[in-house]
């Protein structure tokens, strides 16, 4: 069933949750707002030659490689970064960076029993992310016992581990141990989590204890989705001149990616642009950049002014933030499954091209629609959705931890979007 009026307006209380003034309503309602990451300083190919050439002169300098691996996995190319991450943990054993990357790499490779044995190799100086990853490595090899511990131990280190949480959380709900799920909800939030991970967690405890109003406002409130038209940049006639520049900047970048993890990102068929600044005009993606984050500031004004004490979501808003984006261009039959943005506290899509005769409304199949709704484990008992057809020059804003997905359609021509999350700065 599709919903088309939002309905849901039920707050929900958290064991331990904060008053207005902790949460930070009492202290104003703008994020303080950091350099995005997409700014890159060099554009990939030229730092990879410059970094290649300096390898070659420094044979001795660890960093180096370590810059490599990095470069090579921000492109997905495990292999490559894994033989960097090796060559750097050569030349110092004790580089722990260098260490984790290679863990994150072999584990990508499903070396598993390396990714045991490299931790193990540095096991009196084990962080948060060397549990985590060797707690990754143990459930490839089926070892949950191992991976249990090893994420609580993650957890131990860092309360604020999301990812440590969410595979945790995981383990105890596939095993139907929701009253010890509880008991680690409660006590990272009262250990200082704020990630939109406890937001999941916790509605998917008002669900099992039967609180389904509670469990729905928490995990899909349609009423938290905003739908606006972009302000004009000042120094474009209208939209679809902006629009237009924006498709013809994305559309030339020269660093496409379209070979990706199927089971790390939800994108089928499309392409994705990381290198946002390095491609004719950065100006035009630092002027989009500009206009998201004044439209976000009014909108979190918006909800504060608007919300109950006890919204949890709002609970975990960063005070000091920054903007993590990519492109999107999808053609005839692309599309991303469901998923969530769990890195993100707030995320949001600019749509800057929609191919003709896309979609017209919600109804029927949805083709090209952005659907949202509660997780899809819940589907059976939440069955209720919204569709959204988008339109050139919207910006769609939601919590990160609301799932979501595209629906293919089968026009002809491309539809070019900007896709980013609000991510919470330490």
């Amino acid at each position: 069933m599709v919903i088309r009026t939002p309905d849901f307006s039920i707050p929900v209380t958290f064991v331990g949750s904060q008053s207005n003034d902790d949460a930070g309503y009492g202290q104003g309602t703008s994020i303080k707002w950091h350099d995005a990451v997409s700014d890159h300083v060099a554009d990939p190919d030229t730092a990879f030659s410059l970094l290649g050439r300096a390898a070659m002169r420094a044979p001795s300098n660890s960093a180096i490689r370590l810059d490599i691996g990095n470069i090579l996995l921000d492109r997905f190319d495990f292999g490559g970064a894994a033989t960097a991450f090796a060559a750097a943990l050569q030349i110092d054993p004790a580089h722990n960076d260098a260490r984790l990357g290679l863990a994150r790499c072999w584990s990508r490779l499903e070396r598993y029993a390396d990714v045991l044995a490299l931790i193990d190799d540095a096991a009196g100086s084990r962080s948060a992310n060397s549990h985590y990853l060797h707690g990754m490595a143990a459930l490839g090899l089926e070892q949950r016992d191992l991976a249990e511990r090893d994420f609580r131990s993650a957890l131990d280190e860092d309360p604020k581990h999301r990812e440590a949480a969410f595979q945790l959380g995981r383990l105890l709900r596939d095993g139907n141990r929701l009253d010890e799920f509880e008991i680690l909800c409660n006590d990272l939030w009262a250990k200082g989590a704020r990630h939109v991970q406890m937001c999941l967690d916790h509605g998917r405890i008002l669900a099992a204890a039967g609180q389904d109003d509670a469990a729905r406002a928490l995990l899909f409130a349609p009423e938290k989705i905003t739908q606006v038209m972009l302000d004009v940049p000042g120094e474009f006639a209208d939209l679809d001149a902006f629009n237009a520049a924006l498709a013809e900047e994305l559309l030339s970048n020269p660093y496409p990616i379209t070979d990706v993890p199927t089971d790390e990102l939800a994108m089928r068929g499309a392409t994705r642009i990381h290198h946002l600044m390095n491609g004719q005009r950065p100006e035009l993606i630092q002027t989009l950049l500009a206009a998201i984050t004044a439209q976000i500031d009014r909108d979190v004004a918006g909800r504060i002014a608007s919300a109950s004490s006890n919204d949890l979501w709002l609970q975990c808003r960063p005070a000091s933030a920054q903007l993590r984006a990519w492109g999107l261009i999808q053609g005839s039959g692309a599309y991303e499954e469901w998923h969530t943005h769990r890195g993100g506290w707030l995320s949001g899509v600019y749509y800057i091209a929609i191919p003709d005769k896309f979609t017209t409304d919600g109804d029927g199949d949805g083709a090209g629609c952005i659907e949202l709704g509660p997780p899809k484990s819940l589907a059976d008992r939440y069955p209720e959705t919204l569709r959204i057809a988008p339109q050139a020059g919207m910006l769609l804003l939601m919590p990160s931890h609301v799932h979501h997905r595209t629906i293919p359609f089968v026009s002809q021509g491309k539809r070019i979007s900007f896709a980013f999350d609000v991510r919470m700065l330490d």
